[in-house]
């Protein structure tokens, strides 16, 4: 214990929440100190990242669609699993080198956020890139119990919380008791899904071609999950007739865009109540005094929480700034790290 403290007095203790479609970084300590976009451009066919290195997240970003043909836009996540390993070593150098201030010879603790479905497989490459990435020992904490921290939820005690965590890439829905998970479920619907299902609805409507850039902001401004959602004005976007194959422009509306996210709205409803449905009468009464939390950048979306709390019966609460909740819990953890201690898992310890 003594030795452990002493360590985290003379390294720079980093967290990561290491999203599909952002990544946060935390320094015990300081909190939260960035976030970024998992994106990262190259050289194409190599490892080289542009602009002496700096060519990751939002820089990256903006150059997603604008490319010529010698450079690779590469985003190394997806539905919140790593398909890169070489990209997202990249990635993790660049977040742990900024995190301890350029210090190469630093090798910090690290703790990774990881869904909790995450294979064995999964678990021990993500040690492996981060080895190579330049990290000390590496410690893993399900995203579910990072929201729970992150959202000032009780979640040590003997009482059941539900959380249910909708990033970019997959949506997280667990019930949580004494600082365990009870019951998980992670599925394949969420925020990049959502923008998917704006461009293919738009493009059937409208036989017209929007970015995933386009289909983001509209999600942002039109987007809602229930008919009593406050209204917002129709939005004019551009982008290329099908057609044609020339620029134009259309106006949407907010009730066609919530038809374009019904289907996947109604997935995660469905599983939320299936999984309330599984779960005995004792974690059933909890949840009725506790609510739902729901966090996840696409909690925000207008009208997603009275839709979630009219299907199940159960109140549901949004954290303030909720697509932060995760890395809001990290940061605790790292914060006091020993207590958090038997929390974490170490995938060097199987061995």
């Amino acid at each position: 214990m003594v030795v452990s403290r002493l360590f985290g007095l003379f390294s720079t203790d980093t967290a990561i929440d290491l999203g599909t479609s952002a990544t946060r970084t935390c320094v015990r300590g300081k909190g939260i100190v960035s976030e970024e976009p998992t994106v990262l451009a190259v050289k194409k066919g190599t490892f080289e990242v542009l602009d002496d290195g700096k060519a990751i997240g939002q820089t990256a970003r903006n150059m997603l669609g604008r490319t010529p043909l010698s450079i690779d836009v590469i985003k190394p996540l997806r539905n919140g699993a790593i398909v890169d390993f070489d990209m997202t070593r990249l990635l993790l150098s660049h977040f742990i080198r900024n995190a301890s201030g350029g210090r190469r010879w630093s090798a910090p603790r690290l703790l990774i956020s990881v869904p909790t479905d995450a294979s064995d497989v999964t678990k021990n490459a993500l040690q492996q890139v981060a080895d190579r990435a330049g990290a000390g020992k590496v410690y893993l904490l399900d995203q579910p119990r990072a929201a729970g921290l992150g959202a000032l939820q009780p979640i040590h005690q003997a009482k059941g919380h539900m959380v249910i965590d909708i990033g970019a890439g997959t949506t997280d829905i667990s019930i949580l008791s004494l600082g365990d998970v009870v019951l998980s479920r992670t599925i394949p619907v969420a925020g990049d899904t959502m923008d998917e299902a704006i461009i293919s609805y738009i493009r059937k409507r409208y036989n017209f071609l929007m970015g995933p850039d386009t289909a983001e902001l509209v999600k942002n401004n039109l987007g809602s999950a229930h008919p009593e959602a406050p209204p917002r004005p129709p939005l004019k976007i551009s982008g290329k007739g099908i057609i044609s194959a020339l620029p134009r422009s259309v106006v949407v509306t907010q009730e066609e865009i919530r038809e374009a996210l019904d289907p996947q709205v109604s997935q995660i409803v469905d599983c939320a109540g299936d999984m309330i449905a599984r779960i005995g009468p004792e974690l059933s009464t909890d949840l009725i005094s506790s609510g739902i939390t729901l966090c996840g950048g696409v909690a925000s979306l207008p009208g997603l929480p009275h839709r979630i709390s009219n299907a199940t019966h159960t109140p549901v609460v949004v954290p303030q700034d909720p697509r932060l909740a995760v890395a809001r819990g990290l940061s605790l953890a790292l914060k006091y790290f020993d207590d958090f201690l038997p929390l974490l898992e170490c995938p060097e310890d199987r061995f």
